[in-house]
C-alpha cells in the first residue's frame, strides 16, 4: 500500500478505537470526508459524538471478528486465538493504551494492517496480505452493513464507508481462498450444562425462560435453537442487533422488549406467539434478510475481488431464509 494508504489506515483505525476527543479535530481535516460531517466543530459536537460512539460500540455493535466469525459469536473465541496468533507470527504487538474488550478489535486490526504495511519488510508483506484477505474483508463489510442499519451519526456513517472501500478497493485478486467457503474452520460453540443435571445441555446457565409448547411447535424446533442460530451472524449471515428487535417489535404494535439480545428475540417471539403474529414476524426477519443479501451483491458489483466472500454470506442469508419457510410451514399438534 501507498503511504497515502497506510496514513489512512491509521486514521480509520483511531476512530473507531475510541471517542472522538478536542485535541482530534485538527487531526480529522485529514480526511476531508470526515471533516464534513462536522459543519460546527466545538465541545458540544464533541461531547455528541462521545454518546454517540458509546450508543453505537458500546451498546448495540460489538467491533471483533470473533462476534461476526466464530460459530459462539463471543468475544476472545477461537477466532479472537486466530487473529492473536497472526499478530504474534509477525512480531506486532497491539498498544497497550487500546482500550478494547479482545485483540480482533476492528481498529487494532485496521492499525495492525497499517503498521505491517509501513515496515515495508518482504517478510511481513505475507502477514499483511493474510490480515487483509483472510480476516479484514471477510467480516469488516457485514459490520459497516450492520452500522448502516442502526442509521449513526454522519461521522460515523462516513468512517464506515471509507473503511470498507478502503478495504475492498485495495483486496488483491489473488486472495488466499482455496476452498469455495473463506470463513475459517473453527471449533463449535461451547454447549453450557446445567450443573444439577450434566446430561441436560442448555444454551444458557441463567436462563430461566420456557417458550409455551405451542410456540416452539410452530417455529418447527426448538425456539431457543432458532433464536441462538439467528443471533449467530456465521450461520445468519448477517447481525442482529437489539435495535432491530426493538423496530421490529413497535412495527408489530407490540409490548417493548428489553435486556440482552438472546432475551429480548425470545420474548418477541413469545410475544408474536401470544398475538399470533408470528408470521408478521417472520416476514420482518425475511426483509433483514434480503436487505442484506442486496448489499452483499451490490459490494460483489463494485468490488468483483470481494465476489467469493459475497457469496459465503449470501449462502448463509439464503440458508437462514429457507430455515424460517420450513419453521412456518411445520404443522401443529392440534394439525397433526
Amino acid at each position: 500500500m501507498s503511504d497515502p494508504l497506510i496514513a489512512a489506515l491509521r486514521l480509520l483505525s483511531h476512530f473507531w478505537l475510541e471517542e472522538v476527543r478536542p485535541d482530534d479535530l485538527a487531526t480529522i481535516t485529514a480526511l476531508p470526508e470526515l471533516a464534513e460531517t462536522l459543519p460546527h466543530v466545538d465541545a458540544a459536537a464533541v461531547t455528541d459524538l462521545a454518546v454517540e460512539y458509546q450508543r453505537l460500540f458500546g451498546f448495540n455493535l460489538p467491533p471483533y471478528e470473533s462476534i461476526f466469525v466464530d460459530p459462539a459469536a463471543m468475544l476472545l473465541a477461537p477466532a479472537t486465538a486466530r487473529v492473536q496468533a497472526l499478530y504474534r507470527q509477525a512480531g506486532w504487538t497491539p498498544p497497550a493504551h487500546a482500550r478494547v474488550g479482545a485483540p480482533d478489535h476492528v481498529g487494532l486490526e485496521l492499525l495492525a494492517l497499517a503498521e505491517m504495511q509501513a515496515e515495508a519488510k518482504e517478510e511481513l508483506a505475507g502477514f499483511a496480505h493474510r490480515l487483509h484477505t483472510m480476516h479484514l474483508v471477510l467480516w469488516v463489510p457485514a459490520l459497516v452493513l450492520t452500522l448502516r442499519r442502526l442509521a449513526p451519526h454522519p461521522f460515523y456513517a462516513i468512517l464506515g464507508e471509507l473503511t470498507l472501500d478502503l478495504l475492498l478497493t485495495t483486496l488483491p485478486s489473488d486472495s488466499p481462498i482455496d476452498h469455495p467457503d473463506p470463513f475459517p474452520v473453527l471449533p463449535p460453540p461451547p454447549v453450557y450444562k446445567d450443573r444439577l443435571n450434566p446430561d441436560v445441555p442448555v444454551f444458557e446457565e441463567n436462563s430461566d425462560f420456557s417458550p409455551p409448547a405451542s410456540i416452539e411447535l410452530e417455529m418447527g424446533l426448538g425456539l431457543r435453537e432458532l433464536v441462538k442460530r439467528l443471533l449467530t451472524p456465521r450461520e445468519a449471515g448477517l447481525f442482529v442487533t437489539q435495535a432491530d428487535i426493538t423496530r421490529i417489535s413497535r412495527t408489530l404494535d407490540l409490548p417493548t422488549v428489553r435486556g440482552e439480545r438472546s432475551s429480548m428475540l425470545e420474548t418477541l417471539f413469545r410475544q408474536a406467539g401470544e398475538y399470533e403474529l408470528v408470521p408478521g414476524l417472520l416476514d420482518q426477519l425475511r426483509q433483514l434478510l434480503a436487505e442484506s443479501e442486496a448489499a452483499y451483491q451490490n459490494w460483489a458489483e463494485e468490488y468483483p475481488a470481494w465476489t467469493a466472500y459475497s457469496q459465503a454470506w449470501c449462502r448463509r442469508v439464503v440458508a437462514t431464509r429457507d430455515l424460517l419457510t420450513v419453521s412456518e410451514e411445520m404443522p401443529r399438534t392440534s394439525e397433526q
